[in-house]
């Protein structure tokens, strides 16, 4: 632990940044009012309880926070390879007796509490990507490949239930851990040659040729297809998005107004996804560009201040728990904006600290509580003992 093992919880508390918990509890605040708005009409008392559930998640999420906060984050790391190891049976294990909601089998339920193991395991994977990347001191493919072998079993689990927004996390996921980590330019610019590649085959190949992609379930890939296309299938796959952009694009400069959304509260924006994976349509319509905007801004801000934190570590471990984290975040938040705007293909992957979801706000939570410990524990030269001493 070296000298940051003795620092007293008076220490610790003077050294605690506000700002991340701050904007975190602002941007869940406003999820839960938005929440609220998408699900008060509905008939289902499940749905209509769930800003409620999504205010006593955030609880429990706050308290993750600072429990983590205060524990030195290299605690973690330490062991990062056995919470990632711990973490792969329940992804096994949701795919035999899990539950399907929206076409994924990616939930396990204990009484009334469902949890979803994969965005547990996208934590654990960042830790065990700190603790790689502060064992090893060779930088080349000796460094990436392990990691990218150990990527590949949660991705393939997780493309099996079939969840493809969450699989596609572990990417880019893995490759900010690798580059923050000082993997080689070249290996570097391989990586994202290949990723252009992929790309280009998505976009030449399935958009324009027709081509499918192997492993994908035929509903995604008409998604897929609908996202270039969505006349192809208007009354099916392509409804969800025309509805969405009619939503958000109905919104305006201002908004329609709080509880006002048309889109939502006809269900012409379908109410199982509006308060999760469409939750930033309703925000569009009922709260307009500013809404939008506010809320991007807010995201932005949470990343900036992970980032900053990355960049005031001064051990590797630290850095690379912290950008992942930021990676995580900045996933789910490109994605779930992009589908709602036809700028991504839908895949259904909820926004941070905005969509309804128990388990991923808890990790999210979780998560910026270990970027926290990391600045509260950094090295800094204030604690070293004084040359006169």
């Amino acid at each position: 632990m070296g000298e940051n093992e003795h620092l007293s919880f008076l220490t610790k508390v003077t050294r605690f940044d506000w700002s991340l918990p701050l904007v975190a509890a602002a941007l869940a605040a406003f999820g839960i009012v938005v929440v609220y708005s998408a699900t008060y009409s509905s008939e289902s008392q499940d749905f209509r309880n769930a800003a409620f559930s999504q205010a006593a998640w955030f609880l429990i999420g706050m308290a993750a926070f600072f429990v983590l906060s205060f524990i030195d984050y290299r605690v973690w790391v330490k062991w990062g390879w056995l919470f990632f190891l711990a973490s792969l049976p329940a992804l096994a294990v949701v795919l035999m007796i899990g539950q399907t909601v929206n076409g994924a089998k990616s939930w396990l339920h204990f009484g009334p509490i469902s949890v979803e193991p994969a965005d547990f395991t996208k934590i654990s994977f960042v830790l065990l990507g700190a603790w790689w990347v502060d064992r090893t001191n060779h930088r080349g493919l000796l460094f990436a490949a392990p990691l990218v072998a150990a990527m590949l079993v949660p991705m393939i689990l997780v493309l099996k239930q079939p969840a493809l927004g969450s699989a596609g996390v572990f990417l880019p996921l893995c490759f900010a851990i690798l580059f923050v980590g000082g993997l080689k330019m070249r290996y570097v610019l391989l990586g994202l040659l290949g990723l252009l590649g992929v790309l280009a085959y998505a976009y030449i190949g399935v958009g324009k040729l027709g081509w499918d992609i192997p492993g994908l379930k035929p509903y995604q890939m008409n998604r897929i297809r609908t996202f270039f296309d969505p006349t192809l299938d208007p009354l099916g796959a392509g409804w969800t998005i025309n509805q969405s952009l009619i939503a958000i694009g109905s919104g305006g400069f201002s908004g329609k107004g709080y509880l006002k959304g048309t889109q939502n509260m006809l269900g012409f924006l379908p109410k199982n996804i509006s308060y999760t994976d469409f939750i930033f349509s309703v925000v569009g319509e009922e709260w307009g560009f500013l809404g939008g905007a506010a809320v991007i801004a807010g995201e932005c801000l949470l990343l900036l201040l992970c980032l900053r934190i990355a960049f005031g570590a001064r051990e590797a471990a630290g850095r690379a728990l912290a950008v992942g984290i930021a990676t995580i975040l900045f996933t789910h938040i490109f994605v779930n904006v992009g589908m709602t705007i036809k700028v991504v293909p839908i895949t259904g992957i909820p926004l941070p600290f905005i969509s309804y979801g128990g388990t991923f706000l808890i990790t999210c939570l979780a998560g910026l509580g270990l970027v926290e410990s990391v600045w509260i524990h950094r090295k800094t030269e204030d604690n070293r003992p004084s040359p006169d001493t």
